[in-house]
């Protein structure tokens, strides 16, 4: 699951995945990405876009039960920490969620 989409995200996706490997693609930082076309021919991967990342978008495994999808981290912020946030977004070096979290 690619959750930023910020194209080196997406590459690196590509690259983590094993033989038979589905990429899903949630994420839209960048309209566009490059990947290793090599890789998704030789480990023949399978690669398609979610609008929406919870279990039921989920892809089939191999076998035929529903794979569970990983419950990535979350990394809560401030508010005033937003602009920082999306910089670590564009640059490529968010891992999981990164969620403003507004305290009442």
């Amino acid at each position: 699951m690619d959750y930023a989409g910020f194209g080196t995200t997406t590459a690196q996706a590509v690259e983590t995945l094993g033989k038979s490997g589905t990429l899903v693609q949630v994420g839209l930082g960048r309209l566009q990405a490059t990947v290793n076309t090599q890789a998704l021919i030789f480990k023949q991967l399978r690669t398609f876009g979610s609008s929406r990342a919870h279990n039921r978008t989920s892809p089939s495994s191999t076998n035929s039960s529903a794979a569970e999808l990983p419950n990535p981290p979350i990394n809560r912020i401030a508010p005033h920490e937003i602009p920082e946030g999306l910089d670590r977004l564009r640059k490529g070096g968010a891992v999981g969620r990164i969620v403003a979290a507004y305290d009442h």
